[in-house]
């Protein structure tokens, strides 16, 4: 079974000037959520998966060295060294221990599964118990992407169709791009994050189409000709881009109506904002 897209991180330096810039783009956007370890957040919700806008805010509760899959030391780290940006892609699992067998028979794991809990508010405003567990992979030469899978055990405390009515009329996240000088050479990893056996391959690069969304790995120019701006340098793989899809007419006229620049191109609307490409897709053919 093939891991579709759970969530996305969006690093920024200030939560609530990113969070407000979603909301002027027509998305609900949560209330601030505290993370134990120094990070908060605040999240868009669409149908199976959000973006999770992320802030480093209480750095001194960060203890240790951490490592290689520590949350709050790689955001600490990722922010010290490239800035504002797409810092993860955390596809959805079933089952986060057999994910990270699964991970570490194919060689790109060996990390023990992080369990972890917080209080969230119901759309009601009642508190309510949710409760994580992430099994983490990842390249050693892509150390700028954080790859990582989800499992939610309390959705029930999460998933809300009341979080997910945004005015601009976007439903789900459509595909995350990630750009490499030689996408072939992430083939294999793709294979193993995504459960997806058969890439589909072009000269764009490769493509792991998923129940919940495209993840794709192409190279820097044919990412610039799509979004309008080079991708950030990185070794091995980089998040360099997002892009949501839903009704078409009302995201054309949110963005519209959020002031914001905007480039269409190839079917979709590109904001560049907070280290971020973000592409809303409005060409009902696509």
């Amino acid at each position: 079974m093939s891991r579709g897209i759970d969530h996305v991180i969006h690093l920024v330096r200030d939560l609530d000037a990113a969070a407000s810039l979603y909301e002027k783009l027509g998305f609900l956007v949560s209330a601030r959520n505290k993370h134990p370890f120094g990070t908060h957040n605040r999240i868009a919700q669409l149908d199976g998966s959000y973006v999770e806008i992320l802030a480093v805010v209480e750095p001194e509760k960060i203890q240790g060295e951490g490592g290689p899959t520590s949350f709050a030391h790689y955001h600490r780290d990722f922010l010290a060294r490239n800035g504002e940006g797409l810092s993860g892609l955390v596809l959805a699992s079933s089952n986060a221990n057999a994910d990270k067998l699964a991970f570490d028979k194919a060689g790109y794991g060996g990390f023990p599964v992080f369990d972890f809990g917080r209080m969230g508010k119901r759309p009601d405003g009642s508190e309510a118990e949710l409760a994580f567990a992430l099994s983490f992979l990842r390249e050693p030469d892509s150390a700028d992407v954080m790859t990582v899978v989800c499992e939610h055990k309390r959705p029930e405390n999460f998933w809300f169709k009341e979080l997910q009515a945004h005015a601009n009329g976007a439903s789900r996240v459509a595909s995350a791009i990630l750009t490499a000088e030689s996408p072939t050479d992430h083939q294999y990893f793709l294979q193993a994050w995504t459960g997806v056996r058969d890439l589909r391959s072009t000269s764009l690069g490769v493509t792991a189409e998923t129940r919940r969304g495209d993840i794709q790995i192409t190279e820097a120019r044919p990412f610039e000709d799509a979004f309008g701006i080079k991708p950030p340098v990185s070794k091995g793989l980089r998040l360099s881009a997002l892009t949501f899809a839903g009704d078409a007419v009302k995201i054309r006229a949110a963005i519209s109506k959020s002031g914001i620049a905007a480039q269409e191109r190839n079917g979709r609307l590109v904001i560049h904002a907070h280290g971020a490409v973000l592409g809303f897709e409005v060409n009902a053919a696509r």
